[in-house]
């Protein structure tokens, strides 16, 4: 080889070492953050099993068009109370906490109120899911079942 080849080859293997485990660590930790709303393991928080004795919350969704073209997400509750200061408890809460919201599968965020502004969706089918969570971030849950509602939408713009 002559010299030209050996200095190319030696910085492609220069790169390939530094950039190989840059992409092995990249797709890790990106795919194994549960605070990532792209991460599959997101759905994963535990269950927060309601005991004999509470009221038991439930919740319903509602998702609409407004003129501007965005969608406005409505939660309804009962026996249920948003506690946005207390997220994040160790101690699980039963009939009170936050929610959180899934577009399609894919977590985009926590909810503390009753409205929230989904922004545009994809054209076509969507599926719009809301848990009802524990302080602790543990998926409410009453005989094994937990506690959310879904609506499909279908976004022809």
């Amino acid at each position: 080889m002559r010299e030209g080849e050996v200095q190319k080859v030696a910085r492609l293997k220069s790169f390939l070492v530094f950039f190989i485990p840059f992409i092995v660590f990249f797709f890790y930790f990106t795919s194994n953050n549960e605070h990532n709303p792209s991460s599959a393991n997101h759905m994963q928080h535990d269950y927060v099993e309601i005991p004999e004795g509470y009221q038991v919350p439930s919740v319903n969704l509602s998702v609409t068009q407004d003129m501007s073209g965005t969608w406005l997400l409505s939660v309804d509750t009962t026996h249920f109370r948003f506690a946005p200061k207390k997220v994040g408890s160790d101690d699980p809460s039963f009939n009170e906490g936050h929610a959180h919201i899934y577009v399609n599968g894919k977590k985009i965020n926590r909810l503390y109120g009753h409205f929230y502004n989904l922004d545009t969706l994809k054209k076509g089918e969507n599926e719009i899911m809301v848990t009802l969570n524990s302080n602790n971030h543990g998926v409410l849950a009453y005989r094994g079942k937990p506690i959310s509602s879904r609506v499909v939408v279908e976004n022809g713009k």
